[in-house]
């Protein structure tokens, strides 16, 4: 990414492409069992603080993903630190006698202010190569390479790509006056986009990052925007009476949203290059929160439209309606997940908004949260493996994340006011 001024560069050693993943996520079981990994310190010329530095935020991310158990360093001797970082040169046997699964080995290089740094990922029980790769960043770019290291080790471990080099984009603020920003996952690049002080929420970028949509009361009532983010300049705007919420993108350039208006809502869809709209879905009573499956062929949304909100699916081709929630009298925000088999969605469950997960088909219910408070606007990470969604306790708004199977949940505290609303960027 140009912002990150990263550049990645395959080692010159041979690696075997991973065809398998070792840590498998079942998103209706409880108790993953989390590998263990050992990440001593990185061999360098001199005595540069990287050599511990790297390690040392590496273990905080690979903890945070929730994969990894990290051995700690009064574990490892000074025999173990010391040894190489070629296969020939490292002691598996005894890596293994300390319940290190997989060994992470790296060397780190400053050249004037650029940084190069090699990793070398084993596995400790066939003493295989796993990964092998050389990366050079700009020094003021550490924590970025540092996310990206540890997203390509959990690659080579699961199968998927983590999360910690994605951004979170969110609403916060106090009430009646939030703005957007854009966030790293740990809160250290933060830019905010708006400042109207006005109501603005449900903001979604654009498969590529360059439109980002939302609804705000900047002029008085809600309306659609939609801006070209690196031009600053709106390219839609959408002024009509009612209601209007878009927050799904079909493609790079098309747009979902919801339309209410007297009676009426709609579901619309919109070319933001060409301003061409279609109305796709429209009945009496609230439609709200359209999602798309990931090939586009079906759309999940709320409605009332037989009586209680609930969700239901339509078939892109046909128009064909098919209700999905029974229980409950409340179930809304649905969002689809990447991977296309899993919906979540908020419902009312003894008072409190919990985050559930459903197949697309209804079946499965499944609860994730079951803390009594108000939780809401959930949405996948683009790996399918996360969900972010914020939880109001004690008065206050916050952004959490948590695998699909409801563990490992984490709050995230980013700009310290009430942060709300959060998604992913792709």
């Amino acid at each position: 990414m140009r912002v990150l001024r990263i550049v990645i560069v395959l080692s010159i050693l041979a690696v075997p492409k991973i065809v398998y993943s070792k840590v498998y996520l079942d998103v209706y079981a409880t108790g993953m069992k989390k590998m263990v990994i050992g990440v001593p310190y990185f061999k360098g010329e001199g005595i540069s603080r990287l050599r511990v530095d790297i390690p040392e935020l590496l273990q905080k991310d690979l903890e945070f993903s929730g994969f990894f158990i990290c051995a700690p360093w009064s574990l490892i001797d000074r025999e173990l630190q010391d040894e190489g970082i070629e296969r020939n040169e490292i002691s598996f046997n005894k890596w293994k006698s300390i319940g290190i699964e997989t060994l992470l080995k790296g060397k780190v290089k400053e050249k004037g202010e650029e940084i190069v740094t090699e990793i070398y990922l084993y596995d400790t029980s066939s003493a295989s190569l796993e990964l092998a790769k050389r990366y050079r960043t700009k020094k003021d770019a550490l924590r970025s390479l540092v996310h990206r290291i540890a997203d390509d080790i959990i690659e080579a471990v699961t199968g998927a790509k983590g999360i910690l080099s994605s951004k979170l984009v969110f609403v916060a603020g106090p009430k009646g006056a939030t703005d957007i920003y854009i966030s790293s996952i740990d809160g250290l690049e933060l830019r905010k986009i708006t400042d109207f002080k006005s109501i603005t929420v449900l903001p979604s970028l654009s498969p590529d990052g360059k439109y980002l949509s939302y609804t705000s009361y900047r002029e008085g009532k809600p309306n659609l925007y939609v801006l070209d983010v690196e031009k600053k300049s709106y390219v839609y705007v959408d002024r009509d009476e009612g209601m209007k919420v878009g927050r799904e993108w079909l493609d790079r350039k098309t747009l979902l949203y919801s339309h209410t208006s007297g009676k009426y809502s709609s579901i619309v869809k919109l070319d933001v290059e060409s301003k061409t709209r279609k109305v796709i879905l429209r009945k009496e009573g609230i439609i709200t929160s359209p999602s798309p499956s990931p090939d586009g062929k079906t759309i999940v949304f709320a409605s009332d439209m037989h009586g209680t909100p609930q969700i239901f699916s339509m078939d892109m081709t046909s128009g064909e309606i098919k209700r999905l929630t029974y229980n409950g009298k409340y179930n809304v925000s649905p969002s689809y997940s990447p991977k296309g088999d899993l919906i979540a969605f908020v419902s009312k469950i003894e008072g409190a908004l919990e985050i559930c997960v459903m197949d697309p088909k209804g079946s499965k219910v499944r609860m994730l949260t079951n803390s009594g408070e108000i939780n809401d606007s959930p949405s996948f990470s683009p790996c399918g493996r996360y969900i972010v969604f914020s939880s109001q306790k004690g008065g206050k708004t916050g952004i959490n994340l948590m695998f699909v199977n409801g563990e490992n949940r984490r709050s995230l505290s980013i700009t310290g006011q009430n942060e709300m609303q959060p998604r992913f960027t792709k």
